[in-house]
């Protein structure tokens, strides 16, 4: 189950990522992919894995390199 939840996280980052702009405020199909996202973080941390900052980086965030 991990690994199925792992590649979607990977797809909702992705299309999150290329979410067409500008973003209207009332935009509910990126408001829902947004909370699958976090639903789906939520569920791997309770798994003992996928810490938040991981995600962030992994979302184009903070890169130490």
């Amino acid at each position: 189950m991990r690994v199925e939840l792992e590649k979607r996280l990977a797809e909702l980052c992705e299309e999150i990522r290329n979410y067409p702009t500008p973003i209207a405020r009332c935009d509910e199909q990126l408001a829902g992919l947004l909370e699958e996202r976090a639903k789906i973080v939520k569920s791997l941390e309770k798994q003992g894995g996928c810490p938040p900052l991981a995600i962030w980086t992994n979302d184009g965030g903070f890169n130490a390199a």
